[in-house]
């Protein structure tokens, strides 16, 4: 089977997800990292792991969605290599270090993260030779720290009371991240001001563009270090007239929407004390708060009802979106990501 016959899925339910699906639309888009996949007997093969990132499935939501919403459709991003969007955005920046020669061999790279954004850049590192070292925290899942340090990683861990995460707490992983720069041979990927991080997200955007064209109404994206929700932004909107971009942040922490950053929240990988610089706020045009309980409930429905183990955020991105297709109506339709693979947390209390 040729490249220009091999089409893009659209998956009617979470049990579409094994093996090859509903075919429909274009032919998929070359991603960041693409090396040349060979087509053979109607399969892939990637003769290297990076070949693996993006053309990841479209999945229509069939059981959370009532007769008189929008048709809602998810990314999931859970078949990357590591289980995360992250891979996208790392791979990116990766490669923009070494074009631009900020990056050498037997290098080292250094970022405050969460687990996945460590996970996918631990990953790559190790295709490449180079160490990394990343500053953590106990507030985040058990299952990305471990997966940090099986890539070879050096991980560091900044306290969490009681394992909640805060402003605060994301301030003093920064804090410690920029104490490890000034060591020679280091590369920060600093992902909150890497171009190069939204970028990364090019790719997806065409993704969702080869199935479903210009029939797409909003796509909704909880706002971490910004690069998924601008990268889709800047593709969608200068393809679909009319969209809408819809921004998600905690309840308790309103960073995007200007509001109080104080609170606590449980929404891994968002909820900064600032606004990261490489937001496209201006391609921004609402923004929707959502608690702890709600995507919570939102990410064991998704398991329970569609057949789709996401993570916590990816709850969050979901819960928005059913509300967006409330609004909407039918007829129309919402797209929303499934971040990350729910593998990541089955040792905290999302599945409990």
């Amino acid at each position: 089977m040729s490249p220009d016959k091999l089409r893009r899925r659209v998956i009617k339910t979470g049990a579409g997800l094994i093996g090859v699906g509903t075919v429909t639309g274009r032919a998929p888009q070359a991603v960041a990292g693409d090396t040349g996949n060979n087509i053979e007997d109607g399969r892939e093969r990637n003769d290297h792991a990076m070949g693996l990132i993006g053309n990841t499935p479209l999945v229509k939501l069939r059981n959370l969605v009532d007769g008189d919403s929008a048709d809602v459709f998810v990314k999931f991003e859970g078949t990357n290599p590591t289980g995360s969007m992250k891979d996208r955005m790392a791979l990116s920046m990766i490669e923009g270090a070494e074009r631009r020669g900020d990056l050498r061999p037997g290098g080292r790279v250094v970022e405050y993260t969460g687990g996945s954004t460590g996970s996918s850049l631990a990953m790559i590192c190790a295709t490449r030779g180079y160490k990394t070292h990343f500053v953590s925290s106990n507030g985040f899942s058990e299952e990305k720290i471990r997966t940090m340090r099986a890539y070879g990683a050096t991980v560091e861990l900044i306290h969490a009371e009681n394992g909640i995460l805060t402003a605060n707490v994301i301030d003093r992983m920064i804090a410690r991240a920029k104490e490890l720069i000034d060591e020679p041979g280091t590369f920060w990927s600093d992902q909150v001001n890497n171009l190069d991080n939204k970028r990364g997200y090019h790719a997806m955007g065409r993704e969702i563009l080869d199935v479903l064209g210009s029939e797409i109404d909003e796509f909704v994206m909880a706002v971490g270090g910004g690069g998924c929700i601008s990268g889709n932004a800047e593709v969608l909107k200068e393809s679909v007239p009319g969209i809408k971009v819809v921004a998600v942040e905690p309840y308790y922490v309103r960073n995007i929407s200007g509001g109080d950053t104080s609170g606590k929240h449980r929404l891994e990988g968002i909820g900064l004390s600032f606004v990261p610089t490489i937001l496209r706020r201006d391609l921004i045009d609402d923004v929707i708060p959502v608690k702890d309980e709600d995507a919570y409930a939102t990410a064991n429905a998704l398991a329970q009802k569609e057949g789709i183990l996401g993570g916590v955020t990816s709850g969050a991105n979901v819960w928005a979106a059913l509300q967006r297709a409330r609004n909407l109506g039918r007829g129309k339709k919402v797209v929303t990501v499934i971040v990350d693979t729910g593998l990541r947390y089955l040792n905290g209390d999302l599945y409990r």
